[in-house]
């Protein structure tokens, strides 16, 4: 068939492409199975609930992991230290697993289930005597995540009458259905949603089947990964606490950690004080080094990132008028032979400038994993940029 014959075809098959783009474009924006069963016409997307999702369990860990370790900080009874980081080995991962589901809509719905839940829990559940004269600080502290989730939760409905009859609903499950032993092994909202449903058909057939994009899983997975060296320090911490009266050997332990940290610290710690301290030529020489020694770059990221997140916390302690050297003991717990340089590190930096170091820090891990065969240059890249930064006054 000659080119002629076929372009009239060729143009309608253009036209109908053209067609149906911009009905694409005038479409409304898409929204999840279970939203489209549960939810009331409008709110958010789909899309725009997965990232308001990636967003919360990292600050309500924040929130709760601050509250617990002020608990352990401040209680002399050991059973309440170890309740506390119970807490924070049981608590924080399951508001993870609650949000990060991959039906948005169901992530939202069992995360403000699971806070309604821990509240209880803390006010009159199991828990209500866990923290003794602390106790106010857990339940404060989940008030302030139920604040902050209700806030997002608002956001998906049209109409406030909607948001309360919804939180209603979250409410009273919670209430029927409280946490008995640890929050991983809570009654979940997810076997029960058509119950939030006004047509109780169809809900529990819809779930699961949200679409997920590699972007979408990406970002979830990185938000795991972000967790993983929490969990593993606080079973180790539980590991230790489990040998009760056993001095000698927990010193032991002590001293084998000890020694096994100050091996590869030797090689990382001049390029994290380097950096924090606005000097990139000490980081360019040290991170050389380290890199001659076999130091694995992600063992310096890590690093990184964890005196980020200690600078902030004190650095905000400072802010709230806590004195910069008891801040610095509290949270960095530094050897006396880098102590002068994180404090020199926690009066020139603020709270905001730390905030955007742990973004740009965070972004290159990212990168890192997607690039491997380019994560020295990017790992280098970015230390230069924050000892450049933090030069900056």
């Amino acid at each position: 068939m000659s080119s002629r014959a076929r372009s009239p075809r060729a143009a309608a098959f253009l036209a109908t492409c053209g067609l149906l783009t911009a009905c694409a474009g005038t479409s409304p924006p898409p929204r999840s199975a279970l939203q489209q069963s549960i939810g009331a016409e409008g709110g958010v997307s789909a899309r725009e609930l997965r990232l308001r999702l990636y967003e919360l369990p990292q600050r309500l860990g924040g929130i709760l992991e601050s509250a617990a370790e002020n608990i352990r900080a401040d209680s002399p009874d050991a059973a309440v230290r170890r309740r506390a980081l119970l807490w924070e080995a049981d608590g924080i991962p399951a508001l993870y697993a609650a949000a990060l589901r991959p039906d948005p809509l169901a992530g939202a719905l069992d995360l403000w289930v699971l806070l309604y839940q821990m509240e209880a829990y803390f006010e009159t559940g199991e828990g209500k005597d866990d923290f003794g004269p602390k106790q106010e600080l857990a339940v404060g502290a989940v008030k302030q995540m139920i604040a902050l989730t209700n806030a997002t939760a608002e956001s998906m409905y049209p109409t406030a009458e909607g948001f309360r009859n919804r939180q209603a609903q979250v409410e009273e499950f919670a209430r029927a259905h409280p946490v008995e032993g640890a929050f991983s092994a809570r009654e979940s909202a997810l076997t029960n949603l058509a119950k939030f449903s006004r047509a109780e058909g169809g809900a529990l057939a819809a779930l699961g089947e949200a679409e997920e994009t590699l972007a979408d899983i990406s970002l979830r997975l990185n938000a795991y990964v972000t967790l993983l060296p929490k969990v593993g320090r606080w079973q180790a911490a539980l590991a230790a606490e489990d040998i009760a009266g056993r001095d000698s050997l927990r010193a032991t332990l002590d001293d084998v950690q000890a020694i096994i940290t100050d091996a590869s610290a030797l090689a990382i710690d001049p390029i994290i004080d380097g950096a924090f301290a606005g000097k990139p030529a000490d980081v360019e020489a040290a991170f050389s080094k380290a890199l001659a020694a076999d130091t694995g770059t992600g063992t310096i990221m890590f690093a990184a990132q964890r005196q980020a997140a200690m600078l902030h916390k004190a650095r905000l302690a400072i802010d709230d008028g806590q004195p910069p050297e008891a801040a610095c003991d509290r949270f960095l717990r530094p050897h006396f032979s880098r102590r002068d340089a994180m404090l020199a590190a926690l009066r020139n930096l603020s709270a905001e400038r730390l905030l955007q170091f742990m973004l740009q820090l965070a972004d290159a891990v990212f990168e890192m994993r997607q690039r491997p065969a380019l994560s020295d240059t990017i790992a280098q890249r970015v230390l230069m940029l924050v000892a450049a930064n933090a030069r900056r006054r």
